[in-house]
């Protein structure tokens, strides 16, 4: 008898447990839901979902926009008819869309502009942003790691590097930067006077190695600083170590080293290709430019400077691979 009843005590008290261990029932309208809530569903969401739960109610859209969202690459492009969209995620498209609606897509980029936080954020417009009210007006800022500029006039580069923060590390320009004046107006920008690494590719002008060496001279820019450039016209380099001929430390065939106003600092202009390559009826060489340390030996240079031509032109080796036109930098020293 007492261990029938001690039976039946366990039975129920493992009854009650269960009972109690059961989750609680709650209303699962969305509408019921607190705003913590809603974040912590709307941070699952993907892009698209966002854009459709945005769109349901004022309430919600302010809910979604405050809401960040991550892109490893984003790709914005357009002229005159159209502006276009690709948007990836873990290197997967997860948006792309094309509006004929100029309008509408100024109102989708300001929406992506305000929660995106880019890792490589892309720019492709044919036509002038300036020419647009809702985007000059729009006071939102691009959140990216890396820009690159594929096709446009500077007035489009310097338009949207006006709506980048601060946090940008890389600053690439392949766009139509043919002249001095317009290469004055993108060294006035603060971000190109800050980002720790930018190239232009293409540039028509022979002056950009010393506005730069002489831009980061009065900006005191961080040792590791470094600006990139491909040049269609000979004497840039000869150029470069005549305007700093009082501030020489060292000069070769390859290299020019120069001292800033800080005594730490130095400024380093390494030379790619030693000859001239022609490529189609333009004459290319190819240029890095660096802050260094003052204590940096000779013998620390690195003289494979593959690596870094082919980030600023990365088809140039594909061109000569076939006659392996530069197996041996070495053969091509030229003087200007």
């Amino acid at each position: 008898m007492y261990r029938s009843r001690r039976a039946r005590s366990i039975e129920n008290l493992i009854k009650t447990i269960e009972k109690l261990s059961i989750d609680p029932v709650y209303d699962t309208n969305w509408s019921d839901m607190s705003d913590d809530i809603k974040l912590k569903c709307i941070g699952k969401l993907e892009f698209k979902e966002r854009l459709s739960l945005r769109c349901t109610a004022k309430e919600e859209r302010s809910l979604v926009d405050s809401q960040k969202i991550k892109f490893n690459r984003g790709r914005f492009w357009g002229d005159e008819e159209d502006l276009g969209f690709q948007l990836y995620c873990d290197n997967k498209k997860m948006f792309s869309k094309c509006l004929e609606d100029i309008n509408d897509g100024f109102e989708l980029m300001k929406y992506i502009k305000k929660i995106g936080v880019f890792e490589n954020l892309v720019i492709s417009f044919e036509n002038s942003l300036t020419n647009h009210e809702q985007f000059m007006t729009d006071d939102g800022l691009f959140t990216a790691k890396t820009v690159e500029f594929e096709h446009g006039d500077v007035d489009n580069v310097i338009a949207v590097l006006r709506k980048l923060k601060n946090t940008v590390e890389s600053i690439e320009i392949d766009s139509e930067i043919t002249t001095s004046d317009e290469f004055a107006k993108l060294l006035a920008i603060s971000n190109i006077r800050n980002v720790p690494y930018w190239h232009i590719q293409d540039y028509e002008q022979t002056d950009s190695l010393h506005k730069v060496a002489q831009m980061w001279i009065h900006t005191k820019a961080k040792v590791g600083s470094t600006f990139q450039v491909s040049v269609n016209k000979n004497s840039s380099f000869h150029e470069f170590w005549e305007h700093f001929i009082d501030r020489i430390v060292s000069k070769t065939d390859k290299r020019v080293r120069i001292r800033t106003n800080d005594p730490d600092h130095h400024i380093l202009l390494e030379r790619g290709f030693d000859e001239v390559v022609e490529i189609g009826e333009y004459l290319t060489q190819y240029f890095r430019l660096m802050v260094i340390t003052a204590e940096m030996n000779e013998s620390e240079y690195n003289d494979d400077c593959k690596e870094w031509i082919l980030k600023l032109d990365p088809e140039i080796y594909d061109e000569y691979d076939s006659d392996n036109s530069f197996d041996n930098l070495d053969d091509f020293y030229h003087e200007e």
